[in-house]
């Protein structure tokens, strides 16, 4: 049985491994294959650790002026409307605007004395002011930069990329974009959104077929003398300065050319001395809006300006190796199974899955808020709970079949209330084995060989079970199990499988009352069973406590949880050994003393049983404690006394007391047979050792 305990647990935990291992298994394989759900779920914790987390520190470098509404008509003044082309163009209430007021916008911010200006509009298609714009670009092209864009365009089956210039550096070509030209004057304001359509990362480089090419913010970087902030592999995680809206504060272009606002404003241009400028259209107007990470759109521009300070502070966000996620699917699946082995309640084991899922969630993000690294949040916490839960699942139908494992074995054996207790927690007690102190009940009708030569076959099944039943009622009443029937014969163990009773003696005072009890429900059932099928019965009863071999006993096929030992032996003798006393109840030294505030009992032998060369003591159960009567306390109590003289071989006064018990109660067994063994001892004495013992 231990052998075959040892391999059902091997099994389960191979099992358990089993299952861990098939949840890191399963996690890995499809963040291998990068299944859409649960690159779609990563991707959102990330953006939620961006939310929540630090942003980017806000760049003093960098100037924002905006386009904020297509005409400011409605704002400017007739004098100021007429005081500049610019100004004027800018209040005709048509959009776009002529070319010829970008180069005003690009002449005044670098005339200011700005590092650089760059403008985040597209200038496609020729229009008219292209030739003021082209010579602005010619005088100014140290510091400014224009928007192009590269478009994927099919034909014919196949795809190609279509770059797109402005139209007044058209004539050049690919060299005002490419990285290869440092005086290119073009940077693409292409921003690539992964595969959830949301943009997280800024192209500073990207090839497109032949053409090498850098974006706004590169080339914008790279005039202002910031190429070495670029990151060496062309492209960054962006740590944005803030949500939409919130982050560098919008300036309208207009701004530049009124009096009172470029000197209050602009400080006559200070404020852009020495400083990185984007222009760009800002608002709802423009719908230049794109996906990032925050719940609502963000401004064009705004990707820019965190593209130009992420460089600028460093702040962009790293990945960890390729072997990471693999090792920390790999980390939670060990986790889970060592999480499984650590505690047995399946609700801690369950509180603590969570709990440990949300701790590692929080570590990602303070990982990521303080290191800017990000660490894998959702196929690691996925592996744990699947794992976990997994085990938790394999335990819980392990838990059921032994649930039904011990019905099986006990349902008929032991109270409701003790096989709920068994089946609640199987572990509480063993199957393969162990010692326990438990208190051992025999019974055994008298005469039943007579009654069932009197009887049909039929009969005498229905008085057995007329018998039995409630006898082992009251077994398992006071939390006995039913070890074995034998015929007519009950065997029966108080203390195993487990004892739900606070007091852990208390096996012994329950097994003699029980025993009462069974004494006083057959004084009823004589009476029926004589009357309906004329036989009489009598039982006989022995009870004894003492350390046994409790388990699963028998061979590998066929097995039944019963107790063996020394003290299920003399158990079994103390039955039989009520006949020459003709007494009913028999129990042993250890249960009298054990149970002896919660019964009545008359010491009755010093008895070597077969087997054994030590007398052991041996007692009548008589009844429950405060339930003698008087008559019988007296018979007790002469008794006693006619033993202590017997024992010291003052045979005629024993005879004598005995005389008086008998007077007293004539039909006192253990009287009666004592004062037989006296008149025996008279005729031949026993040997000088003799001390009592029967």
């Amino acid at each position: 049985m231990a052998k075959t305990a040892k391999k059902e647990a091997s099994t389960r935990r191979l099992i358990l491994i089993g299952i861990c291992v098939g949840a890191g298994l399963l996690l890995g394989l499809l963040n291998l294959i990068q299944f859409k759900p649960l690159l779609e779920a990563e991707l959102y914790t990330r953006d939620l650790r961006v939310r929540f987390g630090q942003t980017a520190p806000l760049s003093p470098e960098i100037v924002f002026i905006t386009i904020d509404k297509p005409t400011y008509q409605d704002i400017l003044t007739e004098e100021e409307i007429a005081a500049d082309p610019a100004l004027a163009e800018m209040s005709t209430g048509s959009w776009p605007w002529r070319r010829s007021v970008w180069a005003s916008v690009i002449q005044r911010i670098s005339q200011a004395g700005a590092k650089v200006v760059g403008l985040d509009l597209m200038f496609p298609t020729p229009k008219d002011g292209d030739q003021e714009l082209l010579q602005i670009m010619d005088q100014e092209g140290s510091r400014a930069v224009l928007g192009g864009t590269f478009e994927e365009v099919s034909n014919a089956g196949r795809t190609s990329v279509q770059l797109t210039l402005p139209a007044a550096l058209a004539s050049i070509g690919a060299p005002e974009i490419s990285n290869e030209n440092p005086a290119g004057r073009v940077g693409f304001v292409n921003l690539w959104p992964e595969k959830d359509g949301i943009v997280r990362s800024a192209d500073y480089r990207r090839q497109f077929q032949d053409i090498p090419a850098v974006s706004l913010a590169c080339r914008m970087l790279e005039k202002a003398g910031y190429a070495d902030r670029i990151p060496a592999t062309g492209s960054g995680i962006l740590r944005f300065a803030g949500p939409p809206n919130f982050n560098y504060k919008a300036i309208p272009v207009y701004q530049l050319f009124v009096p009172a606002t470029w000197e209050k404003v602009f400080e006559n241009g200070a404020k852009l001395k020495d400083k990185i400028v984007l222009v760009g259209p800002y608002g709802n107007w423009s719908k230049d809006v794109i996906r990032t990470p925050y719940p609502n759109p963000m401004p064009g521009p705004e990707v820019h300006l965190a593209a130009l300070g992420a460089a600028l502070s460093g702040s962009f966000l790293t990945l960890p190796p390729f072997w990471t996620t693999p090792a920390l699917i790999a980390s939670a699946a060990l986790l889970a199974f060592l999480l499984i082995l650590a505690t047995k309640q399946p609700i801690l084991r369950l509180i603590l899955l969570v709990a440990i899922g949300v701790g590692y969630a929080v570590l990602t993000f303070l990982i990521q808020d303080k290191l800017n690294l990000i660490l894998p949040a959702v196929n690691p916490v996925l592996t744990l709970l699947f794992g976990g839960i997994g085990c938790l699942g394999y335990e819980f139908v392990l838990e059921q079949r032994e649930k039904r494992r011990v019905s099986g074995m006990f349902s008929t054996m032991v109270s409701p209330e003790v096989l709920s207790y068994m089946q609640a927690d199987p572990d509480r007690f063993r199957l393969t084995g162990e010692k326990r102190m438990v208190s051992i009940f025999f019974s055994d009708l008298a005469g039943f060989t007579t009654i069932s030569e009197s009887v049909s076959a039929e009969d005498l099944a229905k008085i057995l079970n007329r018998y039995l039943t409630p006898m082992s009622d009251l077994v398992t009443k006071y939390g006995g199990y039913i070890d074995k029937y034998s015929g007519d014969a009950i065997m029966a163990d108080f203390g195993v499988p487990v004892w739900v009773d606070p007091d852990p003696n208390s096996h012994a005072w329950k097994a003699c009352w029980s025993a009462l009890e069974q004494q006083e429900r057959l004084q009823s059932l004589k009476q029926e069973l004589k009357a309906e099928y004329g036989c009489d019965i009598d039982a006989r009863m022995g009870i004894n406590t003492g350390e046994v071999a409790a388990g699963n006993m028998g061979s590998d096929k066929k097995f039944q949880y019963t107790v063996m030992g020394d003290a299920v032996n003399q158990a079994a003798r103390f039955e039989p050994a009520n006949k020459p006393f003709d007494t009913h109840i028999m129990i042993g030294g250890k249960t009298y003393e054990m149970a002896k505030e919660k019964i009545e009992a008359r010491f009755l032998a010093n008895m070597i049983v077969k087997g054994k060369t030590e007398p052991v003591p041996c007692y009548e159960l008589l009844a429950k404690k405060g339930g003698l009567s008087e008559t019988k306390a007296r018979v007790v109590q002469l008794f006693e006394e006619g033993w202590k003289l017997h024992a010291a071989k003052k045979f005629p006064q024993a005879i004598a007391k005995f005389d008086e018990a008998l007077a007293v109660e004539a039909n006192d067994g253990p009287s009666k047979a004592y004062k037989k063994i006296c008149e025996g001892f008279l005729k031949s004495p026993p040997p000088d050792s003799w001390a009592g013992e029967y």
